[in-house]
């Protein structure tokens, strides 16, 4: 019997999920070919087709983002319909608790947040390269996506801050090397990074007043070959399987990768917030005796999803400014959020 609703409550997940995705996907397309065709204006089927390519690399990023907030009107909705054809009554009469009935919600957002982190993310990561592959990008280059900008590392280890205009492979631009302890300070033009050091070029070392000048320096490297592969891409351009390496990396470099650690738990708390999505949805719809209208049943998700992206914005504003710890920014909402909606349905189905 357990088997049986588990199996019946999943198909209808499965249905909504189905639905729901198929036309937002849709409708992110059309504004994306919209926004494309401004771009690149079409006047024959040649070019009609290349702006339909790229509007088909650039819809799975942006949808990937979203796609927690499409399983919450998943599992909303999901819970109304039983809810409304009397289903959920009739589960309850005959012996099921709603913790068996929220079982397959949990399993559901568990198993769509996998395939989001493992699968659907690193996908859409790589339709957005090969979009800007296709476009050009805004740098003269055969993959300007692999260009990382404006790179702050922090060697906690030796008191010095280096900044970095940008990162392409082993070499460097507009580096910037900031010692918090005495003041000193390193600039140069370029730097490449060889045989276990820095080849410095064009630099100026900056001691209070007095200024030295080189055209090419050696210095040891304080950044490993993983920690320079690593930084080739921005945080937001990184997936799970190269995130999961930070604090390997920041223990061997002894370095602080701040927005990388960020971006690595914004991750995991997105995963997160499809189980405390499912929690929401049964808020919004228990007790079951109190049955909403789907316009009811929509302006709470709407609501809800708004409050929680912005508290989520704003914590992560004050992370990035330094007022707050990286990991607690991320899960300071999502872990809230959670324990309040399990209380809140014990004590609703009390």
């Amino acid at each position: 019997m357990k088997r049986t609703l588990f199996r019946y409550i999943f198909t209808i997940q499965l249905k909504w999920m189905i639905f729901v995705s198929a036309s937002v996907f849709f409708l992110i397309l059309l504004f994306d070919f919209a926004e494309i065709t401004r771009k690149f204006p079409i006047s024959r089927l040649s070019e009609t087709l290349f702006v339909i390519k790229l509007s088909l690399l650039r819809t799975p990023s942006t949808f990937g983002e979203i796609l927690h907030y499409i399983y919450f009107v998943t599992a909303t909705f999901s819970l109304w319909s039983l809810c409304k054809s009397n289903q959920m009554t009739i589960l309850k009469s005959s012996g099921h608790s709603p913790q068996q009935i929220l079982y397959p919600f949990m399993s559901f957002a568990l198993l769509a947040a996998l395939i989001w982190l493992l699968m659907l993310h690193p996908v859409g990561l790589y339709c957005e390269k090969l979009y800007h592959q296709r476009t050009g990008g805004d740098v003269v280059t055969a993959d300007p996506a692999e260009i990382n900008r404006d790179v702050w590392v922090d060697c906690s280890g030796s008191n010095e801050i280096i900044f970095m205009k940008s990162i392409r492979e082993n070499s460097m631009e507009g580096i910037s090397i900031f010692n918090t302890k005495d003041g000193r300070r390193t600039f140069a033009r370029r730097a490449t990074v060889k045989e276990g050091s820095w080849i410095l070029e064009n630099v100026a070392l900056v001691n209070g007043d007095k200024t030295e000048n080189y055209d090419v320096l050696r210095m040891c490297s304080r950044v490993s070959l993983e920690l320079m592969q690593l930084l080739l891409k921005s945080p937001q351009k990184q997936n799970i399987y190269h995130l999961s390496r930070i604090y390997g990396i920041q223990a061997k470099d002894r370095v602080a990768l701040k927005f990388y650690e960020l971006e690595f738990h914004k991750l995991l708390a997105n995963c997160a917030t499809f189980l405390l999505f499912s929690l929401l949805a049964a808020v919004i719809c228990f007790p079951i005796n109190h049955y909403k209208t789907k316009t009811d049943v929509a302006v709470k998700v709407i609501a809800t999803s708004v409050l929680l992206r912005f508290a989520n914005n704003i914590l992560e504003s004050l992370a990035r400014a330094g007022l707050m710890s990286m990991p607690l920014a991320c899960w300071a909402v999502v872990g809230s959020l959670f324990c309040a909606a399990v209380a809140l349905l014990i004590w609703r189905e009390a």
